[in-house]
């Protein structure tokens, strides 16, 4: 494990849940902030006794005592700031989407070989046990051939409190801000299914309700992975519906009420896989977390900095989870004002 010293790019609130993580994580310390506020960047400080708050993203890059620049900017800035800290010399966890396109990722990770640190994108939900359970299970055949998987996510927004959702120009809409899970999580299940290391959908489909400014408030996508997997993605931001992962095989399904994304889950604790043989009784498998997901995050780049990429959540993923993001989005016409 690698000592790491972090900055936070950014003090919004999955910064502070960050910020929360490295607190209770083994190997890291919180080194620095930086907003384009110093005011805001100070406040933040003070909550979580962080030594040094800086007024601007460059004052923070060129902090010799940081090591790993966490960045939690609007989708839309994720980018920029990802690839000046590559050039800072910085090692790179970059929330989710990394970006918003493959496009602009390929940028990202060429900045990350050129300048030789570490790069991955936040897809903390991968990294808890339930998730690495689950995946288990379907890949040791438990419920027989996978053969289709229903996940979603999606919640109601106040549209005055996060304007950033609604923006276009900023990434907006529940494709890029939790629909990113879904597909993740429809790929994962293929992945465990097919023991391919990285796959992407054959086909991708899908239908939503756009605002005025062509931002998808909810949606649907279908996709058709390896292995003949359909896989049902919803996701949305002006929508509540019931959250959770549903995988079906020729010998029984799985159910997850809770996936690892869901807020209280975040959090050391117990969770629930729901495993139902073909004809028989549902059999509930308990999953023990015994450290907060961001924590188990933080730790994970201090174990693979070295590596520069982490086994997880390869450049290739995130590469592969971005293009089915840019079909789905262009599925359903996003960014086409009505």
């Amino acid at each position: 494990m690698t000592e790491l010293r972090w900055g936070l790019l950014a003090a919004g609130t999955i910064a502070g849940h960050f910020a929360a993580g490295v607190e209770e994580s083994r190997h890291g310390t919180l080194t620095a902030v930086g907003t384009r506020e110093a005011s805001r960047a100070r406040e933040f400080a003070a909550r979580f006794d962080i030594p040094k708050a800086y007024g601007s993203y460059e004052d923070l890059l060129a902090d010799p005592e940081v090591d790993a620049v966490y960045v939690s900017t609007p989708h839309a800035l994720h980018k920029q700031w990802a690839i000046a800290a590559a050039e800072a010399g910085k090692h790179v966890l970059c929330e989710k989407p990394l970006t918003l396109t493959a496009a602009d990722a390929e940028a990202v990770i060429a900045a990350a070989r050129k300048h030789d640190v570490f790069l991955m994108e936040g897809f903390m939900y991968r990294l808890h046990p339930q998730t690495r359970r689950l995946a288990e299970l379907i890949a040791s055949g438990a419920i027989g051939e996978v053969r289709a998987v229903d996940t979603s996510f999606s919640f109601d927004s106040n549209p005055e409190e996060t304007a950033r959702l609604s923006d276009p120009a900023l990434g907006g809409g529940g494709i890029l801000d939790v629909g990113c899970y879904c597909t993740s999580l429809a790929r994962l299940v293929a992945q465990a299914a097919t023991g391919e290391a990285v796959v992407e959908p054959t086909e991708v489909s899908g239908m939503a309700r756009l605002s005025a400014d062509g931002v998808d408030e909810y949606a649907t996508g279908l996709l058709r992975l390896p292995g003949d997997i359909l896989a049902t993605i919803s996701c949305g931001i002006r929508l509540t519906r019931e959250d959770g992962i549903r995988v079906y095989g020729s010998r029984g399904h799985i159910h997850v009420p809770r996936p690892a994304w869901i807020h209280p889950l975040r959090t050391p604790g117990t969770s629930e896989i729901i495993l139902t043989p073909a004809g028989g009784e549902p059999e509930v498998i308990e999953v023990e977390a015994t450290q907060g997901i961001f924590a188990r995050e933080a730790d994970h780049v201090a174990a693979h900095v070295g590596d520069r990429q982490a086994p997880e959540l390869t450049w290739a993923e995130t590469i592969a989870n971005l293009r089915t993001l840019d079909r789905w989005r262009e599925a359903v016409g996003y960014g086409r004002p009505r």
